[in-house]
């Protein structure tokens, strides 16, 4: 299967670049924007303009800069990335690809690193579950790659002193044909500066405190190819997606069990997805088929480690059918869901596990206008969905949104929305297999969680716009699974009867200088406490979720030039399970300056960029600490006519 993916990319690349030698179609420059987000309901959208002009290459480094999202790197410059919603573990956050679900089989986390920036039509951001899967506790990100192209070749370099990318993207459209494919190499050693803190041990008496140390261990090598081909017939559209990538790394730190330096992981990912779409009179109806397969090889030559080596395969199969209509009481649609998941590794008990999983939805909405004339809206929704995993009983997972919206003069929604959300132990949880130090549990029970919404959004329509966002969520999570390490030494997951999850969050937006200048402000406010009763975790923080979190934005925009500064505070941020340690509050200042100039019909863009101007020691997680003050250099040409 992995040969015959590797070749349809291949095939895919050939074709698609001789097609397009005879380039026709214009060559279009988007525009830079500020990061607002078009709201739909308690959902957050953003365009893929916006992605784009944030100077983000990837989308979890767009997410970073989302109010109430929390990224969990691994900290190696091109490494990878889980998000966090609303204080939410990685594997409690859905993500989606143009509907099908993109997550590791045995974690259930997903690696946002994957997804390129330049691929990606919108980003819908979501809290708590919805009609698209219970399994999102933290909330939903649906993922839209493009539907439409350019006959444009574009190759570009980006590094600095750790890392190094090159890549290529080649874009075609013809009539009702559209087709791009892009390759992207990521090579470094990836050794980065960092300097021991007194969090990193016991105060003023820590070992090393205050020495500039470097992060070993931390060579990355990924190949990534990535193809799309969609065509028109009539009514109909058929499209097909693939994604490849291969990466080699070392594992320091916390990443693999009893790292040394001589520690290092392969991966093999493959997706390939097909869809088909029609709206004839019944309504809109679309289908779509995808096959997903990783390999997992770990390698520890060292005669100390416990484990030398481990190999692990996974595949996942999903078929997802959907049907939506406008009628004269609203809009109506469903979907089901079907998966099969299989796990194969030394690390689990009988070395492998299968699971499988269907959801079916319901969902209507409304819109009742109150007066037309100052345009006085209410809006209402409501989602019945039944889902299972596996063997566990049937989950009924119901979800309803409204909001009131006055658009006469000033802009604004109002709104509140419920759901409840469920969400599998997955199978590191159940079956891991490592006797000495960590054991999982085939006892867990499914986490279960109900989540509630409130909302808040203005928006001037003058030159000089001012955009506000309030929102607050209140989540509470039954039999939340967290790992904890029991009187015998090892590590088992283990159910927490009560989490509560409580944020806020406000963002503002103003326009200064309409076109060249644009500021952001946003406060985020997080309170995640235990309430099973449990002696080591009673009334304390749930680990590793940043309390108090500030941001601000400045963009500036002339002609070709454009620029930006970035500032986050953080107040407070749990180290250990137990919180006997906190992170002291820190900050961080990221610049970046670019230009773009033409010449002839090729397009030349260059952009410097600091991460860490201020030179800060900081930590996210314990045994990963973050670089100091880096520099990238990035240079592109895109080429059409």
């Amino acid at each position: 299967m992995i040969r015959r993916l590797n070749a349809g990319i291949l095939c895919l690349f050939i074709a698609t670049a001789c097609i397009a030698a005879d380039l026709t179609a214009p060559c279009v420059t988007l525009p830079e924007v500020l990061i607002t987000g078009t709201k739909i309901g308690a959902a957050r959208s953003f365009t893929g303009e916006e992605i784009r002009a944030s100077g983000a290459r990837t989308v979890a480094e767009f997410l970073e800069q989302v109010t109430g999202i929390a990224l969990r790197l691994d900290g190696a410059s091109g490494g990878k990335a889980f998000a966090r919603i609303g204080g939410s573990n990685a594997n409690q956050v859905l993500v989606l690809i143009d509907g099908v679900r993109l997550s590791d089989v045995g974690s259930g986390e997903t690696d946002l690193s994957k997804l390129s920036a330049e691929w990606i039509e919108s980003i819908e951001v979501t809290q708590g579950g919805g009609s698209v899967g219970g399994e999102a506790i933290g909330g939903v990100i649906a993922v839209k790659t493009n539907q439409t192209a350019h006959n444009e070749l574009r190759v570009y370099a980006h590094g600095s002193s750790s890392l190094t990318t090159v890549g290529a993207r080649q874009e075609f459209a013809r009539d009702e044909l559209t087709a791009a494919i892009s390759v992207t190499r990521e090579q470094g050693r990836g050794d980065y500066a960092f300097r021991v803190i007194e969090a990193d041990g016991n105060g003023p008496f820590t070992l090393q405190l205050g020495q500039t140390l470097r992060r070993e261990n931390n060579e990355l090598l990924r190949d990534h190819a990535m193809g799309k081909v969609t065509r028109k017939l009539g009514r109909h559209e058929l499209g097909g997606m693939m994604l490849i990538e291969r990466a080699v790394f070392g594992l320091p730190g916390y990443l693999a069990p009893r790292p040394t330096p001589l520690a290092e992981q392969n991966e093999l990912f493959n997706l390939a997805q097909v869809s088909w779409q029609t709206a004839p009179a019944v309504g809109m109806i679309a289908v779509a088929l995808a096959s997903q397969h990783q390999t997992r090889d770990f390698f520890d030559p060292d005669l100390y480690s416990y484990l030398h080596e481990s190999h692990e395969y996974s595949t996942r199969q999903t078929a997802i059918g959907s049907w939506s209509k406008q009628t004269l009481v609203g809009s109506l649609s469903a979907s089901a869901r079907l998966e099969r998941e299989r796990l194969a590794s030394g690390v689990l008990e009988n070395s492998e596990a299968v699971r499988n999983r269907w959801q079916s939805a319901v969902q209507w909405s409304r819109s009742i206008a109150l007066d037309r004339l100052e345009r006085h809206e209410i809006n209402v929704s409501a989602v019945g969905q039944i889902e299972r995993f596996g063997d566990a009983k049937m989950q009924w997972l119901p979800s309803a949104e409204a909001s009131y919206t006055w658009e006469a003069t000033l802009p604004v929604v109002i709104g509140v929305r419920g759901s409840q959300a469920y969400l599998a132990p997955s199978f590191y949880s159940l079956f891991w297999n490592d006797e000495l130090l960590a054991q999982g549990n085939p006892d867990l029970r499914p986490e279960t969680s109900t989540v509630w919404t409130g909302y808040a959004r203005a928006r001037t329509r003058n030159a000089h716009s001012t955009n506000v966002d309030i929102n607050g969520t209140l989540n509470r999570v039954t039999d939340l699974i967290f790992w904890r390490q029991a009187f015998d030494g090892r590590w088992t997951p283990q159910n927490l009867r009560s989490a509560t999850l409580n944020q806020l969050t406000l963002s503002v937006k103003q326009v200064m200088l309409p076109k060249h200048a644009d500021v952001g402000v946003s406060f985020e406010w997080l309170e995640a406490r235990d309430r099973s009763g449990e002696r080591t975790t009673n009334d304390k923080y749930l680990i590793y979720r940043p309390a108090r979190t500030a941001r601000a934005d400045i963009r500036i925009r002339g002609h070709s030039t454009q620029g930006g500064v970035t500032f986050r505070w953080v107040d407070k941020q749990a180290v250990l399970e137990t919180n006997s340690k906190w992170l002291p509050r820190y900050s961080i200042l990221d610049a970046e300056l670019s230009h773009t100039f033409r010449l002839g019909a090729a397009r030349f863009s260059a952009s410097l960029a600091c991460e860490n101007v201020l030179n800060t020691d900081y930590r996210v997680v314990r045994h990963a600490p973050m670089p100091l003050r880096q520099w990238w250099l990035t240079l592109s040409i895109a080429m059409g006519k």
